[in-house]
């Protein structure tokens, strides 16, 4: 899927808030509460390796707020890995059935890092974050749903010294981020949440 139109949104002078709306997909008959969800390891598509493990973290902790029974990630991935998975990206290479076989679970969860980045130039700094996610039932192989969430925050300023101070705070906030292995922190949970606040209520 592909993104729509964005906006950008003014905020405190310099800070931007960049949001687009994305196509939704529910299956008629998507019903999933209660049945057992495996959270799938992360494809990523970014060039950040803390990135995947992170947002794949928050994935979890968003299903689980809204009364999705989760298996324990520790178990899916000991069980993709006796299959010789061990990485989001070669999952193509099966389907949602066999890996229902394998962990037990009734659906199948998906997600792709498709943009996890820093720009900081000094005038100009951007963090964004994009991250799309598929349910799958795992004894039809049949979609239920699909969507992605996106969110970046951008600062833009206009004199040298402005730029040199903003330069070095977005340094430090990315070093800092890195050592606690909490990358792009802020917009990674926004766009999860953006993600999975287009799962239907029931």
């Amino acid at each position: 899927m592909r993104r729509a139109a964005g906006c950008l949104a003014l905020a405190g002078g310099l800070l931007l808030s960049a949001c687009a709306h994305t196509a939704v997909y529910v299956a008629p008959d998507y019903g999933i509460i209660g049945r057992q969800v495996a959270v799938m390891l992360m494809t990523n598509e970014s060039n950040d390796l803390d990135g995947p493990p992170y947002v794949r973290s928050l994935i979890q902790q968003g299903l689980a707020a809204r009364g999705f029974l989760l298996m324990p990630p520790v178990d899916v991935d000991a069980k993709l890995k006796e299959q010789g998975f061990t990485d989001g990206g070669q999952l193509a290479a099966t389907t949602p059935q066999k890996i229902g076989e394998w962990t037990g679970a009734d659906v199948i969860f998906y997600s792709v890092l498709e943009e996890f980045n820093y720009i900081n130039v000094g005038f100009y700094a951007q963090r964004h974050v994009r991250v799309h996610g598929r349910m799958m039932d795992a004894r039809t192989g049949e979609r239920l749903w699909e969507s992605s969430g996106d969110f970046s925050t951008r600062v833009l300023v206009a004199d040298k010294k402005s730029a040199e101070r903003e330069f070095a705070i977005q340094l430090a906030a990315k070093a800092v981020e890195k050592i606690a292995h909490v990358p792009l922190q802020a917009e990674s949970r926004i766009a999860v949440h953006k993600l999975l606040n287009t799962l239907p209520y029931r």
